[in-house]
């Protein structure tokens, strides 16, 4: 059923003239929603409640209880020691101010020719998860995105497509040793492209940053509300990268929509203990 909303005045009457709408249910499609609902069930199954503990989160006592463990959480990170490492150079973003990267900040969906420097690229992911400090005055490191917990259940990877200086291949980002780990050569553009319904924002680019979720890293102390702060922390580190590439006067778009199973498979991780959360692809500013 249709409601109706005041429009304009009538002015023969100086009452409101009524204009049918459509129902925002329909439109929205909430009145044709399965019961139960999976999304309503895992957002109730995730809440807070005062007074209430979850009994079977044992993990954070034993965080608590431990100081080296408290340290090595803050370390958390991929490694593969057989693979080539790439030393990044110094992230640099110059004199950027934050005021002026916020107002310029926009989606690029347009990539120049030329190709991404490799101190571009450093710049860019030690803003989004790159090693800042450390926690406390200990060697517990702290990064560029805040986490929860301090738990860093990210892993960043990198298919540099037209990187100054490196291979056209997939990388796994290192943010301890700020560098990059080659994991294999990628045939062509295409197959980056393919990641996604819009290939167009993937395949002309320079590289594309995958963003992937390590749940237990974060689910062993937080239960399922861990998996809401994964989603946040991998939206504040693209905003970050984001921030750092509009300083840059880069072109960059993040992508959500993407073959969650095609992702998976490209970055040979299982889906499970390791999820694809999000896609940002940058490249220079079209001429």
């Amino acid at each position: 059923m249709n409601e109706s909303v005041p429009a304009h005045t009538d002015a023969r009457h100086g009452e409101p003239e009524q204009v049918p709408t459509v129902r925002l249910a329909h439109v929205t499609g909430v009145d044709a929603l399965q019961d139960p609902d999976p999304t309503e069930d895992y957002h109730e199954a995730s809440r807070m409640y005062p007074g209430i503990v979850d009994p079977l989160l044992t993990g954070a006592t034993r965080l608590e209880q431990s100081g080296d463990m408290r340290i090595s959480v803050t370390r958390a990170v991929k490694r593969h020691p057989h693979r080539r490492f790439v030393p990044l150079p110094p992230a640099a973003l110059g004199e950027a101010r934050l005021r002026d990267a916020l107002a310029a900040r926009r989606s690029g969906r347009d990539y120049g020719t030329r190709a991404l420097r490799l101190d571009e690229l450093a710049t860019l992911l030690h803003a989004a998860y790159g090693v800042t400090g450390t926690l406390g005055g200990s060697c517990g490191a702290v990064r560029a995105a805040p986490s929860g917990g301090a738990l860093y259940p990210l892993e960043l990877y990198v298919a540099c497509l037209r990187v100054e200086g490196v291979d056209v291949a997939l990388f796994h980002f290192d943010p301890s040793r700020h560098g990059l780990e080659l994991l294999r050569s990628i045939s062509s553009d295409e197959e980056v492209a393919r990641l996604t319904p819009y290939a167009e924002l993937l395949g002309p680019s320079a590289a594309v940053v995958l963003v992937t979720g390590m749940l237990w890293r974060s689910r062993f102390k937080y239960g399922a509300r861990a998996y809401r702060f994964t989603l946040m922390e991998a939206g504040h580190a693209a905003h970050g990268l984001l921030l750092a590439a509009a300083a840059l006067r880069l072109a960059a778009v993040p992508v959500g929509g993407f073959f969650d199973r095609k992702v998976d498979a490209f970055l040979d991780v299982d889906g499970v203990y390791e999820a694809s959360l999000y896609l940002l692809a940058v490249g220079a500013e079209s001429e």
